[in-house]
């Protein structure tokens, strides 16, 4: 039994899963990154079919009005992303504290991961040109670090630390 206000030792398995979410999310702006160069240099065909879509309802806009909202779309997608990666590494923080929900939240996003290289490896959708190669690529190693992550967090030592001490 652990007295309150005594911490358990946190086992050397959860510190690198935890290490693994942590760079899993660093490669995770690597493929932002490259994801947003990848489709900017589409931003003109985007912009066009933008347009096309939109004219039928508005015919008062414009096909520069349509391209500042693409420039302020990929702005906004790269802000979500930003905030939903300083939610990752509060998550992840609270794994290390040995808290049940961050593990299993880990789990689940660690399964979409992986999902989305598998389709990434097997080339499903995906191009633009070298900055689509590097997300891509970036996807994959992301996929596998937190593959890795979840496996060492669902180990012997790891599942004992996340059960509740007993009282």
């Amino acid at each position: 039994m652990v007295p309150p206000g005594i911490s358990r030792p946190v086992p050397e398995d959860v510190r690198t899963a935890g290490q693994l979410w942590y760079a899993a999310l660093a490669v995770g702006l690597v493929q932002l990154i490259a994801t947003l160069i990848a489709q900017f240099g589409q931003r003109q065909e985007l912009a066009q079919q933008m347009f096309d879509q939109v004219k039928a309802q508005q015919p008062t806009v414009t096909l520069s009005q349509v391209q500042a909202m693409t420039t302020i779309v990929f702005v906004l997608v790269a802000l979500f992303w930003l905030v939903l990666t300083g939610i990752g590494v509060a998550v992840v923080y609270q794994l290390g504290r040995g808290k049940n929900w961050a593990r299993a939240l880990l789990a689940g996003f660690g399964i979409f991961l992986v999902i989305g290289a598998v389709s990434t490896l097997f080339g499903f959708g995906g191009k633009g040109g070298a900055a689509g190669l590097v997300a891509g690529g970036a996807g994959i190693v992301q996929a596998v670090l937190a593959g890795g992550a979840v496996f060492l967090c669902y180990r012997a030592e790891s599942e004992a630390f996340f059960r509740p001490p007993p009282q």
